[in-house]
């Protein structure tokens, strides 16, 4: 079968509405604060090696996380990816998993000239999915004690729209920069449900915060040879904190409970206050890793990334229940014959990597350690005689585990992601009809 442009392109935008419209079931009470869970940028390549990316760069594929790498770029490059997965939470006393699916990134990879790049992308960046229920009880009128059932419930998330590009400077040298727009909103709600009577209604209290803010993020790359096909490559990205505008919709309400939908409705509006403007704290980034590579055989690198979750602030109010987070990479990759000579199994790229690290949670006083170990597969498709296209399906399978026995709730995630990369030489001019 002939994969002409046009059909992959729509193959890949069929994926990427499915991917867009995946009705998620998470339930992630750590999604509750600062900005949400954050989501990982990397694309599959990356995550099957443990994350590994900061010194990562290919002429077949692109490397957001570090917009140095772009300069690499020798094909146009169509990168979208998609994932999947299981979450278990579990506390001393309780179970419960949940399931989720989104969109992990769209992005084009434009080769400018010779050692000059750009990449045009949109990607998710935070995620607020949670559904708290929390049983106490609460003295009214001085004597009357009623139970009280608060329900906490928060959604939505940010996104970003993105330009980067990135140039050689040099035999050795890259720098690059991605700069774009940051926008998205999240809504949390507080619902206090109480035995029906006479006296106490119940109520809710919600806010939905809108973001949208310029952004930017800058690379460098610096590639040392070693040998005639072994080379090291050193790379380093981040960005200071950034303010990011914002607007805050308050609603506070009773309730009234309706027997024949089994809803709480609103029965009355106590207080409305719409647009009250105001500014969000994004913290600084910084991460820096080596990667040494054997040309068309192997690879391994490390990364080490931080970001400063203690500058976070949210209408000029610190969340104290985050912190500064870092984390450890390690991982590579490895092609049995990449000349086809051992078969298509000897073309494939094997993945493999782990982390370790602290998340930005922090709890009751109690750090959150992060670890997991990921695999991968780079599948190489079939290329079409006489063209310039060459399309791989990219898969990683990640385990990992957020918190301890120490901490008020463990998580066990277990997520399967999917990219697809199609390079092809897209513009060109012709001289013959």
């Amino acid at each position: 079968m002939h994969w002409t442009k046009a059909s992959i392109l729509c193959l890949l935008g069929g994926l990427f509405l499915a991917a867009s419209n995946v009705t998620a079931q998470d339930n992630s009470p750590y999604s509750r604060y600062g900005l949400g869970d954050m989501n990982n940028n990397q694309n599959t390549i990356n995550r099957g090696m443990g994350g590994v990316s900061q010194a990562y760069n290919d002429p077949q594929s692109v490397n957001y996380i570090n917009p140095a790498s772009y300069s690499n770029l020798l094909l146009t490059t169509l990168d979208i990816g998609i994932e999947g997965g299981v979450k278990n939470l579990t506390s001393k006393d309780t179970r419960f998993s949940s399931g989720f699916g989104t969109l992990s990134y769209l992005q084009l990879g434009i080769p400018l000239k010779k050692n000059w790049g750009m990449n045009i992308g949109l990607r998710p960046v935070t995620r607020v999915s949670y559904n708290i229920l929390q049983n106490t009880e609460k003295t009214f009128f001085d004597t009357l004690k009623l139970p009280v059932a608060n329900q906490y419930e928060g959604n939505g998330g940010l996104y970003q729209v993105f330009v980067g590009t990135g140039v050689g400077i040099g035999k050795n040298l890259s720098v690059g920069a991605n700069v774009g727009y940051l926008f998205g909103s999240i809504q949390n709600s507080t619902k206090a449900i109480y035995p029906l009577n006479n006296f106490i209604f119940p109520s809710r209290h919600s806010t939905r915060d809108t973001y949208g803010s310029f952004f930017y993020k800058l690379g460098l790359q610096y590639k040392a040879k070693l040998g005639d096909e072994l080379d090291l490559t050193i790379g380093a990205s981040g960005s200071v904190q950034q303010n990011l505008t914002a607007r805050r919709e308050t609603m506070r309400e009773t309730l009234y409970y309706d027997a024949s939908s089994d809803e709480y409705n609103t029965q009355d509006t106590a207080f409305y206050e719409k647009g009250a403007k105001g500014k969000a704290i994004y913290p600084q980034e910084l991460g820096g890793g080596i990667m040494l590579r054997k040309e068309g055989n192997w690879m391994i690198g490390a990364d080490f990334t931080t970001t400063q979750w203690d500058q976070f602030r949210s209408y000029g109010v610190a969340d104290s229940a985050v912190q500064n987070a870092w984390k450890f990479s390690l991982g590579g990759q490895v092609i049995p014959n990449a000349n086809g000579m051992g078969g298509y199994w000897g073309r494939v790229t094997y993945r493999l990597g782990g982390y370790y690290g602290r998340d930005y949670v922090k709890l009751n006083g109690v750090d959150m350690p992060i670890k997991g170990f990921t695999v991968g597969l780079g599948l190489p498709v079939r290329r079409q005689a006489y063209s310039y296209q060459f399309t791989a399906i990219n898969i990683a399978f990640e385990a990992g585990q957020r918190g301890d026995n120490k901490t008020a709730l463990k998580e066990a995630v277990y997520k399967f992601s999917v990219g697809f990369t199609l390079n092809d030489r897209w513009f060109i001019k012709k001289k013959y009809d």
